[in-house]
């Protein structure tokens, strides 16, 4: 019986491996292919290969250039915007903050807002020229020059790191909610001050999982480009992921897909490094296994006076979380963009909304988006807990191999992943369905469901698998009966996670659109560049008005199980 155990979870794992590898290595070799065709075609055009767009990468100097704008950009954002996620999630998972519930929320709420949108957001509040905040500062203090600026790289650095929080804060919570308080404790009673708990015990527990959070927003930071082409190329601030963007998607000629896939070949690479470093980490994993068979009960910290500091501090990052929604929700509300004034309010309608809903296109985009999102979450969510379970328990080379394979659409850009996606099935039955949209969807958020499940089955000692397998259970049933029940809370994070990102993304149903697989992102990019906007606010508001009905239930319901769990 146990040989046939043994032989059934072996079989699972190699179909496993058969599945992801046509999900990742498929497009991945196509790109390898595509960075070696001849300038002006196909990858598959014919057989001639040339290192061509190599060499224009390495000789050209302005990529020198490029190369120190991305560094710093993607640097800054991850430093700040963890260290941000980091200080929030121990404040709502540790402490006895007040408004914790709401703090977890708003959290996924922030997710709902799709980045391009945002960055609209914000350039409606800070531009220069007619931005509502420096518009405010000159009528409040006189001023004859503009108080804040978008256009500059600190600036997208700020813009992106609040971006980066929520995101972060999905991954390190966890973390902070599964740590044993019986080692601070145990430091506490022999004198050991906060802060040197806090050096000595807290941060070497949560580091490995932190550190794997910084390498995966990393690959995320370099690899986006929203934010950096609608701010960052106005300020003339190039990065790596706007350049392969023009180059994949220019505004005349036809695309370069062998530069761009020869500059996502060297973000594999990079990648690799980074791989190599997270690996290192967790070698020494049993050090913060933190969960166990034993009696485990974790306990708040209680903050005293400072508990509604730490509330004013955490309220601060909502608030400007907020703004960008808000300008977005008063563009909304008329035909034309007008700056906030109590005297505009008079004029502020719903007309916009009733025009859009009325509209069939996006009346069929919405039920697109419906099935997109909620079969993409579901598909990424089974396969990553099964991913993870096999690397975390599994010490064989195919575990490892199909461990390091989930994490490789982290080193493509999207923006490449769905070109060389587009290239492998355009004369498949899947092309112009909405299933080739679902497929790059599962493709490119496995590496998020992964890290996440991977980081909390860690957590989970192997001494209650173990228990199991005594008591007669199969590696399937301990894995559905014991762990998954410990580790659900990361599940429900990570399905609305991409729930959320699913809804709101942009590059996959662009670059793959037709006209029967049309969903609300693209509907709004559509409508934005017309341009309509009060059209695409209103679109943007409904997106995230639905996800919110989603969303804040199964958030509210998680954050109070787990806390009954404190």
């Amino acid at each position: 019986m146990r040989a046939q155990r043994a032989d059934r979870q072996a079989l699972t794992l190699w179909v496993i491996a058969a599945l992801v590898s046509v999900l990742i290595l498929g497009p991945i070799l196509v790109l390898f292919r595509a960075s070696v065709s001849p300038p002006g075609t196909l990858p598959f055009d014919g057989w001639d290969l040339t290192f061509e767009h190599y060499a224009t990468i390495f000789t050209r100097a302005d990529n020198l250039r490029l190369a120190g704008n991305t560094l710093l950009y993607a640097l800054g954002s991850v430093a700040i915007g963890v260290a941000i996620a980091t200080a929030i999630a121990w404040a709502t998972e540790r402490t006895d903050m007040p408004g914790r519930v709401g703090a977890r929320v708003m959290m996924f709420s922030w997710m709902a807002v799709p980045p391009l949108v945002m960055g609209f957001g914000w350039i409606l509040l800070i531009n220069p020229g007619n931005g509502a905040l420096n518009a405010l500062a000159k009528n409040m203090f006189g001023l004859t020059q503009p108080l804040f600026t978008i256009y500059s790289l600190w600036s997208l650095v700020m813009i992106t790191a609040l971006a980066v929080v929520p995101t972060a804060f999905v991954m390190v919570s966890g973390l902070m909610r599964n740590m044993d308080p019986q080692l601070e404790q145990a430091a506490t009673v022999h004198g050991a001050s906060g802060a040197v708990i806090a050096r000595r015990i807290t941060l070497p527990l949560v580091a490995p999982g932190v550190l794997s959070v910084a390498i995966f927003m990393f690959m995320t930071v370099v690899q986006a480009f929203d934010l950096p082409l609608i701010i960052g190329l106005t300020a003339r601030i190039p990065v790596l992921s706007t350049r392969v963007y023009l180059l994949s998607s220019p505004d005349a000629g036809i695309p370069n897909y062998g530069l761009s896939s020869a500059f996502g070949v060297i973000l594999v690479a990079v990648a690799a490094l980074l791989m190599w470093s997270y690996f290192r980490a967790i070698r020494v994993s049993e050090r913060f296994r933190v969960v166990t068979g034993r009696g485990f009960r974790p306990r708040r910290v209680a903050l005293g006076g400072w508990r509604w500091p730490l509330f004013a501090a955490v309220l601060f990052y909502f608030v400007l979380m907020l703004l960008p929604l808000a300008m977005l929700a008063w563009a909304s509300l008329f035909p034309s963009y007008r700056l906030p004034s109590f005297e505009a309010l008079g004029y502020a309608s719903l007309a916009s909304y009733a025009r859009v809903l009325d509209m069939g296109s996006v009346q069929r985009a919405i039920g697109h988006t419906i099935v997109l999102v909620l079969a993409s979450a579901s598909i990424v969510m089974a396969l990553s807990s099964l991913i993870a379970w096999f690397s975390v328990r599994g010490r064989t080379v195919l575990a490892r191999y199909v461990d390091i394979l989930s994490f490789a659409p982290t080193a493509v850009p999207p923006i490449v992943m769905v070109m060389a996606i587009l290239l492998l099935y355009l004369q498949s039955p899947l092309y112009g369905t909405l299933w080739i949209l679902i497929l790059g969807h599962v493709t490119i958020y496995i590496a998020f469901g992964t890290r996440t499940m991977g980081a909390a089955l860690m957590q989970i000692h192997k001494e209650l698998a173990d228990a199991a397998s005594i008591s007669g259970a199969g590696w399937f049933t301990g894995l559905r009966r014991i762990t998954l029940p410990l580790v659900w809370p990361h599940i429900l994070n990570g399905w609305l996670w991409v729930v959320a990102h699913s809804a709101r993304d942009l590059t996959i149903p662009l670059v793959l659109m037709t006209t029967g697989n049309v969903v609300v992102a693209s509907a709004l990019w559509q409508m934005w560049d017309v341009p309509d906007l009060s059209g695409a606010s209103a679109v943007a508001m409904l997106l995230v008005a639905g996800l919110l009905m989603l969303v804040v239930p199964l958030q509210i319901y998680a954050a109070r199980q787990s806390d009954r769990g404190h």
